[in-house]
């Protein structure tokens, strides 16, 4: 489901919530659901077609039950923009600063994410599932607002295991910003 949401990427920022954390036990692949997306399209994209961008250390989140997911979506993020033949860049040379965030449910709850991105509950998950969101922003860094933005809001039956983390997140950062310019 893809709906547009026009809400200012400070609160966007305030929101960023969770995915899957832990590590499986078990030998069965997880079962994912990827429910809600709500993505903000640019209005006006200022950017040359090989923009530079930097992963600003100060917009990057992970809350205390998804710690492990940081990093392996931040790679998935630098990989995807890079194929596009976007430039990595020291902070103060990007045209784009990249901001993601990532949080077990534990660490927001579903009212005080919806509340502050805007979203309609879109995901019920099962009984003993886990339940997440992931943000990925795109800031001008000339203008300090966002440019793009994408949130994507996940259930689970079982937690996905370490070694499992970096494939899962290249699928799922592909999906989450194959609208970006």
């Amino acid at each position: 489901m893809r709906t547009i949401l026009k809400t200012p990427w400070p609160l966007l920022l305030l929101g960023l919530v969770g995915l899957l954390g832990g590590c499986s036990s078990g030998h069965q692949a997880p079962v994912i659901d990827m429910g809600t997306q709500v993505t903000r399209p640019a209005e006006q994209w200022p950017f040359p077609a090989q923009p530079r961008y930097a992963l600003a250390e100060q917009y990057q989140y992970s809350g205390a039950s998804a710690e492990g997911w940081l990093a392996p979506l931040q790679q998935a993020v630098a990989l995807y923009l890079d194929g596009k033949g976007w430039r990595s860049a020291p902070l103060d040379e990007a045209d784009i600063w990249v901001a993601i965030g990532v949080a077990g449910a534990q660490d927001i709850s579903d009212e005080a994410l919806f509340a502050r991105l805007g979203m309609n509950p879109g995901v019920q998950a099962r009984a003993g599932a886990r339940k997440g969101t992931l943000a990925i922003i795109m800031l001008d860094r000339q203008r300090q607002q966002s440019a793009w933005s994408s949130v994507i809001q996940l259930t689970t039956d079982q937690a996905i295991a370490e070694s499992q983390r970096a494939a899962f997140s290249q699928e799922l950062v592909g999906k989450m910003l194959r609208t970006l310019p």
